[in-house]
């Protein structure tokens, strides 16, 4: 039997659980209520950072189908992230390693559905539009015309767009979930995450209005294919395969793969390879169990000089002064 519920009366069975402050009067800027009702269990956490910028972390497992009906209504700049553990759904709230974007403005009328049996883990960022608009303004109070879309009036619907998380913003949302800090140090490192998140999340948008990322959708079996790719690639680091062979490999045509990989990792196939190439061999230097042309060939370089431009132009210092640096310093 599917359960059907206002937005009203969805948010009043939240609201009817007892509140629990972390770690007492110290963390009493967040709360959280458990979700243990008639259609589920969980948590859903609020943290107010200031009275214009409010940190959601909801976690929760429905026990039955549920159809939530929401009227329309005023509506803040929102973010949404959901990283890639346990969330389905049918609706916004679905689309897991995806972020959803909501400028301000007026929220039209919408139905979501929650399947039986779904998780839904899921990181929300809620500001107020003038404490946004003074972020991205200029110091004569100006915004790009790129982002003057996301602020409406409240008679006006809001600007949605779906996007993929890339992995500076998956970082960021596991930050957030197991944040090591209490009190007035949880706090500022909270908001530091909400506007890391934010920056990531417009400049894609900017980007995007200025013609300088071309977006896609995605089904989440491409997700996964686009994903696979990437280990095929990181397997293969001496001898990666071409676009095309890398392509039919994974059963995407070579154009999806390259637009799809953009979106999801936030560089090209062979940008995100040549970065974990210098990663790699950053780290190996730092260990000092290898000199530089074992380094170099670990990592996939035949030619040492080739090696060393690569690193050089990537870090701004060569090599060999990067591991005899390394040791001076210790």
């Amino acid at each position: 039997m599917t359960l059907i519920l206002s937005l009203y009366d969805y948010w009043k069975l939240f609201n009817e659980e007892e509140p629990i402050w972390q770690n007492g009067d110290s963390d009493n800027f967040d709360l959280t209520r458990k979700l243990q009702i008639i259609y589920g269990e969980g948590f859903h956490r609020e943290i107010h950072l200031r009275d214009d910028v409010l940190l959601s972390i909801y976690n929760y497992q429905s026990q039955k189908s549920i159809v939530v009906e929401s009227p329309v209504r005023g509506h803040m700049i929102e973010f949404q992230l959901l990283p890639l553990a346990g969330s389905q759904a049918q609706n916004i709230s679905s689309r897991v390693g995806q972020y959803f974007l909501s400028g301000s403005g007026m929220a039209l009328e919408s139905t979501h559905f929650h399947n039986e049996f779904f998780g839904l883990v899921e990181v929300g960022i809620h500001i107020k539009p003038e404490v946004f608009y003074s972020f991205v303004a200029d110091i004569s109070g100006e915004i790009p015309p790129e982002l003057k879309h996301l602020f409406r009036r409240s008679d006006q619907p809001t600007y949605e767009r779906y996007g993929i998380q890339t992995p500076a913003m998956l970082l960021a949302v596991q930050q957030i979930i197991q944040c090591p800090y209490q009190g007035m140090t949880k706090r500022i490192y909270f908001e530091s995450k909400v506007w890391e998140l934010a920056a990531l999340i417009i400049d894609q948008e900017l980007q995007i209005n200025q013609g300088n990322l071309i977006t896609t959708t995605l089904k989440s079996s491409e997700i996964e294919r686009i994903r696979n790719a990437k280990e095929i690639l990181l397997k293969h680091i001496h001898n990666p395969p071409s676009l095309i062979q890398l392509a039919r490999q994974v059963g995407l045509n070579d154009r999806k793969l390259k637009q799809g990989f953009k979106q999801v990792f936030g560089t090209t196939v062979f940008g995100y390879l040549h970065n974990h190439r210098m990663e790699l061999a950053q780290k190996l230097l730092m260990e000092r169990n290898m000199n530089v042309t074992e380094v170099a060939r670990t990592v996939g370089y035949a030619s040492l000089p080739s090696f060393s431009y690569a690193f050089y132009k990537k870090f701004g210092v060569n090599p060999k002064s990067y591991q005899t640096k390394k040791v001076r310093l210790e």
